[in-house]
């Protein structure tokens, strides 16, 4: 049994995003610098935004979204199609757009401690038939927020599982927490929020193009 869900977190972080764009994006104004062919500059302010503004860059077969929600480079043929909106289906998709990140682009995914204490937490209670008492010493000598347990990254987390397994190794022996098996990365939120707002700036670039009257 497995308690982490990667694709219902990511529904659950896209939900969140979401929610956040719909609100930070009130009163948000685009400005569109440069609108030749493929060759496009688009500067969106965002007054209700942490992040305050982004830009989207495009020349043929690229298209650049830097600012406050940090710099992604996509590759596609048609990159302003890759993220236009369709009422038909869900255009949020960061597990396809993910792979088409440009090499050398914005990291998709990152480390999760949330993700790491989870499948202690799982292991511990797998083992509790070899183990009694292992779930208690995991929350004592492990899961205690002790700065000696650095479960911040995954240096810090394999640090700790292996002096947790040596320091307990008279007690349950063989103890062994399968780290190797574990998917420790998550889509980082940055990311997420990135796809939910490109297809919000793909449609109002769309409305701009729209003449008046």
């Amino acid at each position: 049994m497995n308690v982490i869900d990667p694709y219902d977190e990511l529904k659950q972080q896209m939900s969140e995003a979401e929610a956040r764009i719909a609100s930070e994006a009130e009163g948000a104004v685009m400005t569109v610098l440069k609108d030749d062919g493929a060759y496009r500059h688009l500067r969106i302010d965002l007054p209700k935004a942490s992040w305050k503004w982004c830009e989207v860059v495009t020349w043929p077969g690229v298209l650049v979204l830097r600012g406050g929600l940090g710099c992604w480079t996509f590759v596609a043929a048609d990159v302003i199609g890759l993220f236009r909106p369709d009422p038909r289906s869900d255009r949020v998709d960061p597990l396809y757009w993910e792979g088409k990140l440009a090499p050398g682009s914005g990291t998709a995914r990152v480390y999760s401690a949330w993700r790491a204490g989870a499948y202690i937490r799982q292991t511990a209670a797998e083992l509790a038939d070899d183990f009694p008492g292992l779930a208690d010493d995991v929350d004592s000598d492990l899961l205690d927020g002790s700065p000696h347990n650095d479960l911040g990254t995954e240096g810090g987390l394999r640090a700790a599982l292996a002096a947790f397994e040596e320091m307990h190794g008279a007690t349950y022996e063989g103890l062994h927490f399968p780290v190797e098996s574990w998917e420790l990365k998550r889509f980082d939120p940055w990311f997420v929020l990135s796809c939910v707002m490109l297809p919000w700036a793909v449609e109002q670039y769309a409305a701009a193009l729209v003449p008046a009257g």
